[in-house]
């Protein structure tokens, strides 16, 4: 659990560090779009951050994460209810606010894609369309992933080119 000022405090602080490695020359930055959700209780849970960066050579990565109430609303904390952190090609489309479509036909798969949302278990997607759960993922527990360790092997990967996976010591089981 966190509060939102804490929240704001953890990411921008990030932020200003890994923008650094992470906005290459002629990348697009979508983002990061950092906020409450309730108008009612501006800060307070719900609240969320979701960002991009297009690469020059077609590649991108997109982290998103939402923090839901808990407790009462005046109190502000927020538990993590979802997040996704993506990396792999771009669809040349996009919705309204610039981030590449994911949902058509069409959509190239993720090199890496790791997700935890309220309809589905806590499952990857390493270079396929294919749900891996938990159960078939060693050394790396889905539901504790951390933005910043993904944004990390991002910018390790974009220079060496290791696997995603390998980078964050995800193996995945037959």
């Amino acid at each position: 659990m966190i509060l939102w000022a804490e929240y704001v405090k953890w990411f921008t602080g990030h932020y200003d560090v890994l923008k650094l490695d992470l906005l290459e020359a002629l990348s697009v930055e979508i983002g990061p779009f950092l906020e409450a959700k309730d108008r009612r209780f501006p800060a307070s849970a719900p609240f969320g951050v979701d960002w991009a960066v297009l690469f020059e050579d077609g590649n991108y990565f997109r982290v998103k994460e939402t923090f839901n109430r808990m407790g009462r609303p005046r109190v502000g904390m927020g538990v993590r209810e979802h997040f996704s952190y993506h990396y792999g090609r771009a669809h040349p489309n996009v919705d309204a606010e610039g981030f590449p479509l994911t949902q058509e036909h069409d959509t190239p798969v993720a090199n890496l894609r790791i997700d935890v949302d309220r309809r589905l278990d806590p499952h990857i997607h390493v270079n396929s369309t294919d749900h891996i759960p938990q159960t078939r993922v060693s050394g790396y527990t889905i539901r504790d992933a951390d933005m910043i360790a993904f944004l990390k092997a991002v910018i390790r990967h974009r220079k060496t080119k290791e696997p995603l996976h390998e980078i964050l010591q995800i193996t995945i089981l037959p």
